[in-house]
């Protein structure tokens, strides 16, 4: 509960691709790397649909033992 994960794409380093090495359950991962892999690439999550569009409230679908998370985009300057 309240666990934070910061995801990085850069020439040395894609979580992404690597399932956050194992962090994740296949099935979270299944329902968030769609909001995952958008944020990555730049793009807005939610535009239109809420107030904030770098940000998501997604589930898993276990049914049993559903897990809430939220997903934001988080822009870091990068340096020249």
């Amino acid at each position: 509960m309240g666990d934070k994960f910061i995801l990085k794409r850069t020439p040395q380093q894609d979580d992404f691709y690597h399932l956050m090495n194992g962090n994740f359950c296949s099935e979270v991962w299944d329902a968030a790397s769609q909001y995952v892999y958008t944020t990555l690439q730049g793009g807005f999550i939610m535009k239109g649909w809420t107030n904030a569009d770098r940000m998501v409230i997604a589930c898993c679908n276990d049914g049993t033992r559903p897990v809430i998370f939220k997903i934001e985009r988080i822009d870091i300057p990068v340096a020249d």
